[in-house]
C-alpha cells in the first residue's frame, strides 16, 4: 500500500535539514510555524541540540495571521528578538502553513532586510519534503550570499557533511562552510568534497563562480572493511560512491537524494517500505551496510553492518 508504514518512522524533513546547515552559522533562524515545527526540529532532528544551543525561534503564527498574511507583526517581533541580540544573518526557514497560503519569501526577505540592515536569506522549504532537499537549498543560499575569496590557511572545504547523515565528529583541518566566515573563504581553497548530493548544486557554483574544483566523497576513510561478494548499502548516493572505494561492485540502494549524472546500473531508488523488502528478498546479498532501523523489516540473515543515519532513525550509535 503506498505510504504505509509498518517499520519506519517519518524521515527528517526538509525544514529539519536546512536548519542543520545554519545551525553553527552564527544567523538568527526564524522557523515560520504555530511552534510544532520548530519543536519538531530542536526535540527530534537535531542531535546538537542537546549540547549546543543555536538561536532558533518560532514564527508562532495564529490562524488569522496565517489567513491574511501578516507579515508586519512577524518583522515587529524579529525586530524585537535583535534588540536583545546581535545576528549576522537571519534566515527565513519554510514550513507546511506558508507553503500552503503561498508565502513570498523573497519579497518578505526584501522587506525585512530593509528594516533591520542585515542579510536576509529566504529558505522556501515546505515542511514535506526530505531533510536533504532542505539542505540543498540551505547550503546553495549561503554560498550565493556569502561566498568570496577571503585568506584562510584551509585548503579543503567539505559541503553538506551534516549530523543527519554523518554520526562523526569533523576534522577541524577542513572548511565545513559553518560559518558565514567559512563561507566567506571558499574561493580561496584549492578543492571541494561533496559529503552529500544535497552539497552538489553549491559546490558548482563555487566552481563556476571561483575555480574550485570538486569530487564526491569525503577526504577521510570512515568505514571498515567490507566483505562479501555481493554487498548492498542502503544509505545516500555520495556515501554509498564513498563505500565503493572499499567494495567496487557495492550496490547503493537509498530512500534520499540521487542525481542523475552520477546514477549507474548498481543504485537503486526506494519509494515504500515493500521497494526495499523485496529487492532484498530477490537479489540475495551477503552483506548490508544500513542503518539498524532497516534491519527489523528485512528477512536477511548475512552479514548486517550497522551505519546509523539520523535522518532515518535519530541513531547516533556506532
Amino acid at each position: 500500500m503506498k505510504g504505509l508504514r509498518k517499520y519506519l518512522t517519518p524521515f527528517a524533513p526538509d525544514d529539519s535539514g536546512a536548519v542543520s546547515v545554519l545551525y553553527e552559522a552564527g544567523g538568527l533562524i526564524i522557523i515560520i510555524d504555530a511552534g510544532g515545527c520548530t519543536g519538531n526540529v530542536c526535540g527530534f532532528d537535531e542531535p546538537r541540540w542537546e549540547e549546543k544551543r543555536s538561536a532558533i525561534f518560532s514564527a508562532g503564527l495564529r490562524d488569522m495571521d496565517a489567513i491574511l498574511g501578516r507579515d508586519d507583526l512577524l518583522i515587529a517581533k524579529i525586530k524585537k528578538i535583535m534588540q536583545e541580540m546581535e545576528t549576522s544573518f537571519i534566515a527565513l526557514v519554510g514550513t507546511p502553513v506558508p507553503a500552503v497560503i503561498g508565502t513570498d519569501y523573497k519579497g518578505l526577505a526584501r522587506l525585512l532586510e530593509k528594516e533591520v540592515n542585515v542579510p536576509v536569506l529566504p529558505i522556501p522549504t515546505t515542511g514535506v519534503g526530505l531533510y536533504d532537499v532542505g539542505i540543498e537549498k540551505a547550503l546553495t543560499a549561503l554560498v550565493k550570499r556569502f561566498a568570496d575569496t577571503k585568506v584562510t590557511q584551509k585548503t579543503i572545504g567539505v559541503l553538506g557533511f551534516t549530523p543527519l547523515d554523518y554520526p562523526w565528529p569533523k576534522n577541524p583541518a577542513y572548511n565545513y562552510y559553518d560559518t558565514v566566515e567559512e563561507v566567506a573563504s571558499c574561493g580561496s581553497l584549492t578543492k571541494n568534497y561533496v559529503a552529500s548530493m544535497a552539497g552538489l548544486k553549491a559546490a558548482r557554483y563555487v566552481e563556476k563562480y571561483y575555480g574550485i574544483p570538486y569530487v564526491i566523497g569525503y577526504p577521510d576513510d570512515l568505514y571498515p572493511d567490507i566483505t562479501g561478494e555481493k554487498v548492498l548499502a542502503i544509505t545516500t548516493q555520495a556515501i554509498g560512491l564513498d563505500l565503493r572505494k572499499k567494495c567496487p561492485s557495492l550496490t547503493i540502494g537509498s530512500y534520499f537524494m540521487m542525481k542523475k549524472d552520477y546514477l549507474d546500473d548498481h543504485m537503486i531508488s526506494f519509494q515504500e517500505e515493500d521497494d526495499l523488502i523485496n529487492y532484498v528478498n530477490t537479489h540475495h546479498f551477503d552483506t548490508i551496510i544500513a542503518d539498524e532501523a532497516y534491519k527489523e523489516m528485512l528477512d536477511f540473515s548475512g552479514d548486517y553492518i550497522a551505519l546509523p543515519h539520523f535522518a532515518l532513525s535519530g541513531s547516533r550509535l556506532l
